[in-house]
């Protein structure tokens, strides 16, 4: 296969990922949405979630980032972590689970400004 036709097919895959619904697309997804997902997909959108969180503070607040990394990881309460997180996701079932994870977040570290 040449290099265009691989461009040509790539490119395909790509425009074919980017128009297609996906299942977290921000209009409209809750935490009740959330709650329908098996528990390890539960887990690993929390996980990316907060060490998302942690990578943006950073570059913002780097004295900050290392209380979530702390909180999150540090004292291997992970599991314990991400079941109090999937609760409170499931009991604020109308906003989107980022903004509780987030919430979470600022009542564990303290406010980021």
């Amino acid at each position: 296969m040449n290099s265009i036709a691989r461009w040509c097919a790539a490119m395909a895959v790509g425009c074919t990922a980017a128009i297609n619904p996906h299942v977290s697309k921000a209009e409209g997804f809750t935490g009740a949405d959330f709650a329908g997902w098996e528990v390890a997909s539960q887990d690993s959108y929390i996980q990316t979630s907060v060490t998302m969180a942690g990578v943006v503070l950073t570059q913002v607040k780097p004295e900050r980032s290392s209380c979530i990394d702390d909180w999150y990881f540090g004292d291997a309460q992970k599991d314990a972590r991400n079941a109090h997180i999937r609760k409170a996701i499931a009991q604020y079932g109308d906003y989107h689970p980022s903004g509780t994870i987030l919430a979470i977040l600022l009542e564990a570290c303290g406010a980021i400004n």
